[in-house]
């Protein structure tokens, strides 16, 4: 509450500046006449809360991460226009009898311009055109007559009708006629015709409409969009029309559409419920102050059973115990400590006062070390079972019934001398997983076995010399499914095996970084009979490859949180000989959420790169790309297993 005043008097005193006018805004300001450039602005609770009122509805000076502050000062001026007290009893009181609900209906509408192309033909005229949508095709017709032809004609009729005069008015009709001859040796017809320009509309996207048999076509709204179609008397605009069925509350009530039948019911039980629980959650803070100004904050809430414990003291110092409790909101329990006898000393007249001084016998004691009885070796067992199950019945996505689990056994051995400052530790790892299926019946999903040992002699403060021994193999055959005839991989086949010697760093505590500079990792298949040593990246006609380079392994553990814990733990190996550019990645990454003393629940990444393992490389088709040659060309890619599902620990 003291943050929300300094942000509240800082907001009021920065924008200060931006008021035109303290007298049309009712704010008296006052003159400060020790320093002449500052006003002091003086403003009653109903200016105040009139001010911060302009100022939350002004959303253009209010920055997007100012909302908290914008919102607590919006409850600020809530709380002083209305106390909860009163919007308690308001709410409460409220006759929710009187909101009567019955069934109505809310018709919304939407016209649409309309463009007649003819009687029966039009489209939606949304879209502004630069022309007319219609091209007019205009077509003369020329009909050519023989003029001789119509001259013989016309003399012949004039002599059958006049022969006296045939030869005395033969030169006039010749003169007469010849200017007929250009009129009648052609006629001409114009035909007009009007087309709609389809390809204008087309570049416009406009869709024309045909009504047919009283129905659109095509349909101007989509199947099951809930609206009707309908034309204005004039047809000049299209009436899109949706209905809703919704229940109204009567002219009495404050509301006007409510969201269903239950809402006066469920309104009322959860403003019973939000006040009762804000009436229990709501607390006051007060401070109990003692003579010498100290301060002791106790919380004035619903009621607690708990007393505290307070101490009062008198100017001498001296003091007595005070429980102190809150029965109820507003209320205060003081209660004396049991046992207090409160006696007031007195001055009284005595003869002989007797005075005892004794000397105390002081004498030292030889002390004698014990002698410690060393513990050099340390042992270690943790085991760890994870289970997931998934049941399908009757699901229409598809899907699987599976059972899945792993088995995580790590053992240890760790012999420390600390006189010689040297430490000698030895673990054993197994790691099985199995998926069981009802199509594919029981799968491996993880083996792994792994054997651990270093020895270390200390050379400086957080630094070793250390000799490292390392070995990785699994227990059961392993197969490519769907092929689960032909094991690629069993017990020893492969195997791996790393010496090296380097130095080993410890920054911080649970981590440790160990660089062996001369290092020899043999990687060896038996069987080569039965295993295709080709798989694991050994050459044809071989049972091992031999490589000499450095390896680099870094060790971490870390509580993340109270009941989440990592262990992480990668491994890098380069070969000096062959490509040392191309490092070997050996990560496993495991995490482990507590929740109970029994079980907890475990993700476990694991991820090897071996540029000397490779697979196949396929096409968009899934078919291997063949290279020159006809032989499938393989390259090398990330190996990655992970698993998530609940466990149960065992650590001894």
């Amino acid at each position: 509450m003291h943050r929300l005043s300094s942000m509240v008097i800082t907001i009021l005193m920065i924008a200060s500046a931006g008021l035109t006018s303290a007298n049309d805004r009712g704010i008296n300001t006052t003159q400060n006449t020790s320093d002449s450039s500052h006003e002091s602005i003086l403003l009653t609770p109903e200016q105040a809360s009139a001010y911060l009122i302009r100022l939350i509805e002004q959303e253009k000076v209010w920055r997007e991460h100012g909302y908290a502050e914008k919102h607590w000062l919006q409850r600020l001026v809530d709380q002083y226009n209305q106390p909860f007290d009163s919007v308690m009893n308001s709410l409460l009181k409220f006759p929710f009898d009187i909101i009567e609900l019955q069934p109505a209906y809310i018709v919304k509408h939407d016209t649409l311009p309309l463009k007649w192309l003819d009687q029966s033909m039009f489209f939606v005229d949304t879209i502004p055109l630069e022309k007319d949508p219609f091209i007019t095709k205009k077509t003369i017709i020329l009909r050519t007559i023989d003029p001789k032809t119509k001259l013989d004609s016309l003399i012949l009729q004039d002599s059958i009708s006049h022969p006296d005069t045939l030869a005395a008015m033969y030169a006039q009709k010749i003169a007469e006629l010849r200017n007929m001859v250009d009129s009648l040796a052609q006629t001409t017809d114009t035909i007009i015709e009007v087309f709609i320009d389809q390809d204008y509309l087309n570049s416009k996207n406009i869709q024309i409409h045909n009504i047919r048999n009283q129905e659109i076509e095509p349909p101007l709204l989509l199947p099951g969009s809930g609206l009707s179609v309908s034309f204005l008397p004039d047809s000049s605009h299209v009436v899109f029309s949706e209905s809703n069925r919704v229940i109204m509350a009567n002219q009495e009530s404050p509301f006007y559409i409510v969201p269903g039948p239950n809402m006066p019911d469920s309104l009322h039980q959860a403003i019973d419920i939000l006040v009762n629980y804000t009436y229990q959650r709501d607390s006051i803070l007060i401070h109990i102050h003692d003579l010498e100004g100290n301060r002791t904050p106790f919380w004035l809430s619903a009621g607690e059973d708990d007393l505290y414990r307070y101490w009062v003291r008198n100017q001498e110092n001296d003091s007595i115990t005070v429980w102190i409790g809150n029965p109820a909101k507003y209320e205060l329990t003081l209660s004396l400590e049991d046992d207090i006898f409160v006696e007031r000393l007195e001055k009284k007249t005595v003869d002989d006062i007797p005075i005892t001084v004794a000397e105390p016998s002081r004498s030292l004691m030889r002390v004698v070390p014990l002698n410690e009885i060393p513990v050099f070796w340390d042992r270690s067992l943790s085991s760890s079972l994870s289970l997931n199950q998934n049941y399908l019945d009757n699901w229409a996505r598809g899907g699987d019934n599976s059972i899945s689990g792993m088995l995580d056994v790590t053992a240890g051995a760790v012999y420390h001398n600390r006189e010689s400052n040297t430490r000698w530790t030895n673990s054993g790892r197994l790691r099985y997983g199995t998926i069981w299926t009802e199509e594919h019946g029981s799968r491996t999903s993880s083996d792994i076995i792994e054997l651990n040992s270093q020895f270390n002699k200390r050379a400086a403060d957080k630094l070793d010399f250390s000799a490292v021994f390392f070995m990785k193999t699994q227990v059961a055959k392993g197969y490519k499914y769907p092929n689960d005839s032909v094991p690629i991989s069993k017990f020893l086949n492969p195997g791996a095996m790393t010496v090296g010697v380097g130095i080993e760093y410890k920054p911080i505590e649970k981590t440790l970084i160990n660089f062996s500079a001369l290092s020899y990792r043999n990687t060896f298949v038996l069987d080569t009979a039965s295993i295709r040593q080709t798989t694991h990246g050994i050459e044809v006609g071989k049972r091992s490859r031999q490589e000499m380079g450095g390896q680099l392994v870094v060790r971490n553990e870390m509580n993340i949180s109270e009941s989440l814990r990592m262990n992480n733990r990668v491994r890098l190996f380069s070969n000096y000989l062959r490509k040392p550019q191309n490092v070997d990645v050996d990560w496993e990454l495991s995490l482990e959420q507590q929740i109970n003393w029994y079980f907890t629940i475990r993700f476990n990444f694991h991820l090897i790169y071996n540029d000397d393992v490779r697979f196949t490389k396929m096409d968009a088709a899934g078919n291997p790309i063949l290279l020159p040659d006809g032989s499938e060309k393989k390259v090398p890619r990330p190996q990655i297993n992970q698993f998530l599902g609940l466990t149960v620990s065992l650590r001894l």
